[in-house]
């Protein structure tokens, strides 16, 4: 009978998709909310909460990609949620 508690022969995929695609996908929402709370909040205390939410977004991004069914599906994921967030980014600097 086999053990059903091996690991995943894909573990490094989603360990380097977690870690490099998701910080660049957190610097990307960090930046998003830095730009989206500036008519809001003064920017000196903003850059702030900028800076200190990559960290928490980017352990939060990394564990989840460990909840993808594979690896290349969780690089797909990330990829095209970069593309999105860095979109937006762009965009709303532009229009801002």
């Amino acid at each position: 009978m086999k053990d059903k508690s091996q690991i995943q022969a894909d573990w490094w995929i989603k360990s380097f998709t977690g870690a490099v695609l998701g910080l660049s996908l957190s610097i990307a929402l960090g930046n998003l909310i830095v730009v989206l709370g500036q008519p809001f909040i003064a920017m000196d205390v903003l850059a702030q909460i900028g800076m200190w939410s990559i960290a928490w977004l980017w352990m939060s991004i990394l564990f989840a990609s460990f909840f993808i069914k594979t690896g290349k599906l969780a690089f797909i994921i990330f990829l095209i949620a970069n593309f999105i967030a860095y979109f937006l980014l762009f965009w709303l600097r532009e229009s801002v």
